[in-house]
């Protein structure tokens, strides 16, 4: 499931191009110049590879120059599919343990991660495991072992913390399954 340049940039390029789908050399190069959430996801996919690499520091010092750079917070240790498209990077937050699946939209302030642990707090561990061409709209916090199934939107602003199936359309302050397509 992990994803590579290629898949990445298919999926870029669907979306960004032109009426064929295919951008001309100076439309490409545009967007890789000027569209940070397509750069936060192309360090990543560096940063990964070196952290795979067991080149953990390196790694982790390059996700802080991502994060400095286009607002978004990608641990080296997340698991990303090819096609990911960050849409607005500023305030994205994927944590350590989080896998995502093929095709899948990321809006601003996204937060998926795992529950907070402390002294006083003790759940179970775990990170989200969100399927195949999901939609995060802005601000949508997933949390904790759960899982989104595949075809999924998740509102903006909706918190989720327990797992959503397949095909349906969830929103509210606990998320709520209010739809299946």
């Amino acid at each position: 499931m992990e994803g590579n340049l290629k898949g990445d940039i298919k999926q870029l390029f669907s979306k960004y191009g032109t009426i064929s789908g295919k951008p001309s050399i100076w439309g490409a190069f545009r967007i890789l110049l000027v569209k940070p959430g397509v750069q936060a996801v192309l360090a990543y996919r560096v940063y990964h590879k070196l952290y795979k690499w067991h080149f953990k520091l390196l790694a982790e010092f390059l996700s802080r120059i991502n994060y400095f750079f286009n607002g978004a917070e990608i641990d080296p240790g997340a698991v990303i599919g090819p096609g990911c498209r960050i849409w607005h990077s500023s305030g994205v937050v994927i944590g350590r343990g989080v896998v995502i699946g093929k095709n899948v939209s990321i809006f601003s302030n996204v937060v998926l991660g795992g529950i907070g642990h402390s002294i006083f707090q003790h759940g179970s561990p775990g990170y989200p495991l969100i399927g195949d061409n999901v939609n995060l709209y802005t601000g949508a916090a997933v949390l904790g072992p759960v899982k989104i199934g595949d075809n999924c939107t998740i509102g903006a602003h909706s918190l989720v913390l327990k797992s959503i199936p397949e095909n349906s359309l969830a929103v509210g302050n606990p998320a709520k399954v209010v739809k299946c397509i």
